[in-house]
């Protein structure tokens, strides 16, 4: 079966649909005879752990140094967390000394997915590869254990993980802020067999946005001289210091 559908000059319509993006670290610093042998690994891994029954109902696009699989049915979706990426992250483990080191960087997203004659396109396409930019999942995969970091999506999050699929704890994905490029976005980080790691760098990542966003200290205090009045939203009295949390505050010299 080819690797995409049908495909014509004019673009089909929309179709809703799941995403999962799998990228190799390091690829970027390997001869191009390694690149060319990873490459053929990581699609050999990907067949393999989908099976072939199940790759057949798939789409696959080439993107380098990753590969996109596109998930038209739903039935896929309870199959990629229950079989399908455990069974990768074990093979990945069994791999020979001799073979190229895989390590993946993986993201899964849903959402409305155009194809025409060049590929697949639409802010759901784009999503997804932010989403695998993210420097939580950089850092998991950087730290972790095991050979691959995963990074699911708030919209998959909630309709397929916090749904109770067989043998998938929702209790191991950590949430976490992802900012690339204009997406700002909350996703969720799961590194199988190193729920420490992924906790760990998901609470540090969260950690970092707070700081960002301007500190722990949020809201407003009032200090003042003496008595003060608030009435009708208008502060009075004596000298009044408002500490909006950003540094110091102006003053007001309340009336009489």
């Amino acid at each position: 079966m080819p690797d995409h559908p049908d495909r014509t000059d004019h673009p089909r319509h929309p179709e809703h649909t799941q995403l999962l993006l799998a990228d190799i670290k390091g690829f970027s610093t390997r001869s191009d005879r390694e690149q060319l042998r990873s490459r053929e690994d990581l699609n050999g891994e990907l067949r393999a752990a989908f099976t072939e029954e199940l790759w057949r109902l798939c789409d696959h696009e080439d993107r380098g140094d990753a590969v996109l699989v596109v998930m038209r049915h739903a039935a896929l979706t309870h199959a990629l967390f229950t079989e399908v990426l455990p069974r990768l992250e074990q093979r990945l483990g069994q791999r020979r000394r001799s073979d190229p080191l895989l390590r993946l960087r993986m993201a899964v997203h849903a959402g409305s997915v155009h194809t025409d004659a060049h590929g697949y396109a639409g802010n759901a396409v784009n999503h997804v590869f932010r989403l695998c930019e993210g420097e939580a999942l950089r850092q998991a995969l950087d730290e972790a254990a095991s050979d691959t970091a995963l990074l699911v999506s708030d919209a998959v999050h909630d309709s397929a993980v916090r749904a109770g699929l067989p043998g998938v704890d929702p209790a191991t994905f950590h949430s976490v802020p992802v900012r690339v490029k204009e997406t700002s976005a909350r996703a969720w980080l799961h590194v199988a067999g190193d729920d420490p790691c992924a906790r760990r760098i998901a609470e540090a990542a969260t950690a970092a946005e707070r700081e960002r966003d301007g500190g722990g200290t949020r809201g407003v205090s009032m200090t003042a001289g003496r008595d003060n009045r608030v009435r009708n939203s208008v502060i009075s009295g004596g000298d009044t210091h408002l500490d909006t949390g950003r540094g110091r505050g102006p003053w007001w010299r309340g009336g009489r």
